[in-house]
């Protein structure tokens, strides 16, 4: 008995000390309150791009541009100079994409606008199939996946979602139909993580409303759908990111009239499939936006009420906190090299590695024909978990490989520089 009982302690010990716990902090606020809008770093700098200050103002025809080398915020017009809310963006081949949404009239859209950094002009992108609004999208290699949404139709929403899913190839500017999300949902939110999408959250209204907690998860390479474990709380108008393989789902709605609105953020390990609860925002909020940068995951505005809708300008921050029960830090407890992130990029990006001990470490970028191209790391490291940057300003497109030898380890991954 004894031996079984010392077993489940240790059982328990060890399933606390794996899950990290982290913490927010202040980090700023934009110039303006925003919600329903979103946020990429583009080339070094933040954009915060369209959305709504209040449900009864007007909707924003510019996007906040922070130069992160400065800490200065600057606008910039909108494509056309019109005005978006609900719509999708992300960062592809060093370009920004914004896609969808809503106009003024509340009018769904379909058209997609890209920003180039090298002109700082908008440029007009073949628009998706099908309109909508309140979508989520991922970008793998080079292809932009825009998954679900809501549409208004003659001038009266339809709340009952989309499963529709449609990709983007930058490469030619050319839409491709694929396979149907399981359900229909708008204002969930979707993260690009080992080669696969996870779609999370998110709601439809109809004879029947369902808030979802489900995550879905489709497959590019087999244009197939799978189900897995739902998040601990339904929600929908969330924000989600990925940061150190595992996926954080961030604030949302219940409902947006009655609430509640959550401040809760909840992390999905996709290898185990199991979820777990991490520190919660400082102030609940939903139609938020959320990046990665640095290692840290930052949020960005969102509505801090239920209807009628006001948006806050605060930025909070994350990080993790590497500690065990007694506060000591708790250290790797192998090497470990980790997909660099973003990929693709331009021009830079971030190598994270581990090290349980003290150890000789090498961090070396190689091109597909095995000739040295720069070495990041040369020296004796410390234990515990290092981001090292590497600038692809001077090379051209293309796939390169970085290596890590630590002692006895190797271990190399594939990474692709966009322009």
């Amino acid at each position: 008995m004894k031996t079984i009982i010392q077993t489940s302690f240790l059982q328990l010990l060890l399933a606390q000390l794996s899950f990290t716990q982290g913490s927010w902090s202040p980090a700023g606020d934009m110039p303006e309150n925003r919600y329903f809008h979103t946020v990429n770093e583009l080339a070094g700098k933040i954009c915060v791009v369209g959305g709504k200050n209040a449900e009864v103002g007007a909707v924003l025809k510019t996007a906040l541009v922070y130069e992160r080398s400065s800490g200065v915020w600057t606008q910039i017009p909108l494509f056309n100079n019109k005005a978006i809310y609900g719509h999708t963006s992300c960062v592809v081949g060093g370009k920004l994409y914004v896609i969808g949404g809503n106009d003024s009239s509340s009018t769904t859209l379909s058209t997609m606008a890209m920003l180039d950094p090298t002109t700082d002009l908008w440029v007009s992108r073949k628009g998706m199939p099908t309109d909508r609004s309140l979508a989520a999208c991922a970008s793998i290699e080079g292809k932009i996946y825009v998954i679900g949404g809501g549409r208004t139709i003659g001038g009266n929403i339809d709340a009952s979602g989309l499963q529709t899913v449609e990709v983007y190839d930058t490469t030619n500017d050319t839409w491709t139909a694929l396979a149907d999300m399981p359900t229909r949902r708008w204002g969930h939110s979707a993260v690009a993580l080992h080669g696969k999408i996870y779609v999370v959250g998110g709601v439809s209204f109809g004879s029947v409303t369902t808030v979802y907690a489900s995550v879905e998860v489709y497959d590019p390479q087999k244009d197939s759908w799978t189900t897995n474990s739902g998040m601990p709380t339904a929600r929908y108008n969330l924000t989600c990111c990925a940061l150190d393989s595992s996926i954080f789902a961030i604030g949302g709605w219940y409902n947006s009239g009655s609430g509640p609105i959550y401040d809760k953020v909840e992390i999905y390990n996709p290898e185990s499939d199991k979820w777990n609860t991490e520190n919660p925002l400082p102030v609940a909020r939903a139609g938020l936006a959320s990046i990665v940068l640095d290692g840290k995951i930052s949020v960005y505005g969102g509505s801090r009420t239920n209807h009628p809708l006001i948006g806050t300008s605060a930025i909070y921050e994350f990080s993790t906190i590497s500690s065990d029960v007694e506060g000591e830090k708790i250290l790797p407890t192998e090497v470990s090299l980790e997909q660099n992130y973003p990929n693709p990029f331009n021009p830079s990006t971030t190598i994270r590695y581990a090290l349980p001990i003290r150890a000789h470490v090498t961090v070396n970028v190689f091109n597909t024909l095995g000739q040295h191209i720069v070495e990041l790391v040369n020296g004796d490291i410390d234990s515990g978990t290092h981001d090292v940057k590497f600038d692809g300003t001077r090379l051209a497109s293309g796939v390169y490989y970085y290596r890590l030898i630590a002692g006895a380890h190797v271990d190399s991954k594939k990474l692709l520089l966009m322009k």
